[in-house]
């Protein structure tokens, strides 16, 4: 099935080269090529059941992305001649995406090369028994920490032998407002940074929130700050708790979104999406990063 979804035209006309490589930003065929976008899109194609452009995309990916090493084969994380090495989260919501659209478009060689892609993660990409934010093949050496906002449904549905991995979200220090944004596997000890970013925190949020763990401060900050300010920031001091820029991000609003249907505020959930489709029409859409672009547009969808 060829989706007629708006969307669609404005990622092959404002994001995509003539090769079909999705860039970026919108008609800037020089800024990056990341794994993060073809994920999202590979995503967002499943959502709409568009079985052509997503068979074009997985083309895409095993014929730019892919890298084989030895038996293994690995997705460069940003497409530059010295690229040596994935990303966890973008692996882990492509491999979803594979096997989503393998049963929703009957396609065996798509959970093929999901399986082939968690073999390479759960063979090489450990430390110290932890599975950990990226491989570097040209070093045969994995990460020395995890990024806790990665561990998301899809981590955990991708991979196995987890329990420690959602022990990490569960014994984090929930007794302030912001979370640390990683575990060093070396140390054995969390880490956080003065500033914190709201899409990360949200996400670690929203995992703690699918493995049956709640956020009792982080989610009346959040409330409060949404019924008092309405709008959340893309940066706070973690201090502090003011907003450290000045800007709304429209990923955050994606994440906020999903938080507020996750914690049961369905009416909260709909405000965001109210103002994240106000803040699209008066500012930046046309000038948005595909990150932003797309989940955008996977809010959108998931609220029909």
């Amino acid at each position: 099935m060829f989706s007629t979804d708006p969307t669609l035209q404005v990622v092959k006309e404002q994001y995509t080269n003539q090769e079909g490589l999705i860039h970026a930003y919108p008609l800037q065929q020089d800024s990056e090529y990341l794994s993060e976008s073809i994920g999202l899109y590979m995503e967002y194609l499943v959502l709409v059941k568009d079985e052509e452009r997503f068979s074009e995309q997985y083309e895409i990916l095993m014929n730019n992305y892919q890298i084989q090493q030895g038996d293994l084969i690995f997705i460069q994380w940003v497409l530059k001649m010295n690229t040596k090495a994935n990303a966890l989260i973008d692996d882990v919501r492509i491999i979803s995406a594979l096997h989503d659209a393998s049963t929703l478009f009957e396609e065996p060689k798509y959970a093929e090369s999901a399986n082939q892609l968690t073999l390479a993660i759960t063979s090489n990409q450990k430390s110290n028994g932890y599975t950990v934010d990226f491989y570097d093949w040209s070093l045969n050496m994995p990460a020395k920490r995890i990024t806790l906002s990665y561990l998301t449904n899809e981590f955990f549905q991708s991979t196995t032998d987890t329990d420690n991995m959602k022990d990490l979200l569960k014994n984090l220090d929930d007794t302030t407002v912001f979370f640390p944004e990683y575990f060093d596997v070396t140390k054995r000890k969390y880490r956080e940074s003065e500033e914190v970013h709201m899409i990360d925190q949200l996400l670690i949020a929203i995992n703690r929130e699918n493995i049956g763990y709640p956020s009792e401060i982080f989610k009346t900050w959040c409330l409060n700050e949404w019924k008092h300010e309405g709008k959340i920031y893309g940066r706070y001091d973690r201090q502090t708790k003011t907003a450290s820029v000045t800007y709304e991000s429209l990923a955050v609003y994606y994440y906020l979104n999903t938080y507020f249907q996750k914690i049961n505020e369905p009416d909260l959930a709909k405000e965001v999406l109210e103002h994240a489709e106000l803040l699209a029409s008066e500012s930046t859409i046309g000038e948005a990063h595909f990150f932003d672009y797309i989940h955008f547009q996977l809010m959108k969808k998931n609220m029909e």
